[in-house]
């Protein structure tokens, strides 16, 4: 899984957070929903991803090169 996706994906979750005022308190249920929306959103478009084929969602992406 690429580190650059989960980072990136994250800090847009707490700016996201930040401009809708979370609580501390709600941070991780909104990080725990904001994966949960992205899992769901890549499984309804059918783009395969590797936390996808973890859960067992699709099967194991291919690379390819350019």
């Amino acid at each position: 899984m690429s580190i650059f996706d989960w980072v990136t994906s994250l800090l847009g979750a707490f700016l996201l957070a930040y401009f809708l005022k979370v609580k501390y308190s709600h941070m991780i249920l909104f990080l725990l929903f904001w994966i949960l929306f992205g899992v769901v959103i890549h499984a309804y478009f059918n783009v395969p991803t590797m936390l996808g084929y973890y859960l067992g969602l699709n099967k194991k992406p291919v690379r390819t090169e350019c």
